[in-house]
């Protein structure tokens, strides 16, 4: 199979940068969703494509790991593949390099496929098995411990409030606005002066247009991260569970 159909290349442009010149993780993570959107429209299994048989994916779990962000008008590849599946799951794989070849950024996430008229999980159907467009392109350790929040030890919070405007092509909160709540609780000052180093973010529940959330955190000494979740401010139910280390 090409190559060329597990590359996504760019240049970090102007409005994809903080004021220190380096790329927000929100538009690091876009540009990463959408070298996989290619990678699997390429692959025949796109979210259009599972559409047409009224399901789609969802994101599990991802952890994602950084050297060094992109910084203004670098050029970057993005590499993503299928890394592995089982009946629940499937793996995609990430990484980051400079035009060098240095390596950036490196992440895995998992998978779910959900029935849309439903809105609930299932197996993944045989014909995507069948498939058989896993690789191994060096993969990424797979993600195997789990992360827990304290209510209790809550430090800091801030409300969220979904737009309509966070409303991705599968009627929710698209994934990648759950990494800019659960860090916006640590607040500018922070995040101006610290460089993220690792997240580790679990997706629970899906998020609606009109919900209303909690985003909350605290650092854990022992483990030398901030641990976070994300509360639905009606139900009290955590729709995300996250933890970061920062440097």
């Amino acid at each position: 199979m090409d190559d060329s159909i597990y590359y996504h290349h760019l240049q970090v442009s102007s409005k994809d940068c903080t004021k220190h010149k380096s790329i927000k993780l929100p538009n690091l993570l876009d540009h990463m969703q959408e070298a996989a959107w290619f990678n699997a429209t390429k692959l025949g299994f796109s979210t259009i494509d599972l559409m047409e048989n009224n399901i789609t994916w969802v994101m599990n779990r991802m952890r994602l790991e950084i050297t060094r962000l992109p910084n203004h008008k670098e050029k970057i590849k993005v590499e993503t593949w299928p890394a592995g599946m089982d009946k629940y799951f499937t793996k995609r794989d990430f990484r980051v390099w400079s035009e060098e070849g240095e390596l950036l950024v490196e992440a895995t996430s998992n998978w779910l496929v959900m029935d849309i008229n439903e809105r609930k999980l299932i197996t993944i159907p045989d014909y995507i098995k069948e498939a058989n467009f896993v690789v191994d392109r060096n993969n990424v350790h797979p993600i195997t411990d789990k992360v827990k929040y304290s209510t209790e030890l809550t430090e800091r919070t801030k409300d969220i409030q979904v737009s309509w405007f966070d409303i991705d092509i599968n009627d929710h909160v698209n994934n990648i606005k759950y990494y800019q709540w659960v860090l916006d609780s640590l607040g500018g000052e922070y995040l101006n002066s610290h460089s993220l180093k690792k997240i580790d973010i679990t997706f629970k529940h899906e998020g609606k247009y009109g919900d209303a959330f909690a985003s909350k955190s605290y650092f854990d000494e022992e483990q030398k991260a901030w641990l976070h979740s994300l509360d639905h401010l009606e139900t009290g139910v955590s729709h995300i569970i996250a933890k970061s280390w920062f440097e």
